[in-house]
C-alpha cells in the first residue's frame, strides 16, 4: 500500500459511525473486565479505545459505515488479550481470556 492507499484507508475509518449505544457497549465491557472474579488485572481506558478503533477498521473492511455490537465481540479477545491478566484460579479451573469475556458478554446487554 502506498501512502494515498494508507490515506484512503485512513479516511474510510473516520467516517464510520459509531452509535452512544456502542460507546457504552464498549465502556461496558472493558470496565467489566476489571470487575470479573476471572480477572485478576483488567483493561483500562485504553483498551476501550484500542476496541473502539478496531472495530471502525473492521466495519469498513467490510464495507458498512457503522459498527455493530458483533464488531465489537469479535475483536474483543485479540484486542484485549494482552490487556487483561487472567487471575490464578481461572486459570487453574481451565479458563482462558476468550471464556472470560464469554461470560462477560452474557452478562452485559447487547445494544439493539
Amino acid at each position: 500500500m502506498d501512502a494515498a492507499g494508507l490515506q484512503r484507508a485512513i479516511r474510510a475509518v473516520t467516517r464510520v459511525r459509531v452509535e452512544d449505544k456502542i460507546l457504552a457497549y464498549v465502556r461496558d465491557t472493558v470496565a467489566a473486565t476489571r470487575s470479573d472474579e476471572g480477572v485478576h488485572l483488567g483493561a483500562g481506558p485504553r483498551g476501550s479505545l484500542a476496541l473502539l478503533s478496531a472495530a471502525r477498521a473492521q466495519a469498513a473492511l467490510r464495507g458498512r459505515d457503522f459498527v455493530t455490537p458483533d464488531d465489537v465481540k469479535e475483536l474483543a479477545p485479540a484486542v484485549l488479550a494482552h490487556r487483561v491478566t487472567l487471575a490464578p484460579e481461572a486459570e487453574m479451573e481451565g479458563l482462558d481470556l476468550s471464556a472470560v469475556l464469554q461470560r462477560i458478554f452474557e452478562r452485559i446487554e447487547v445494544p439493539r
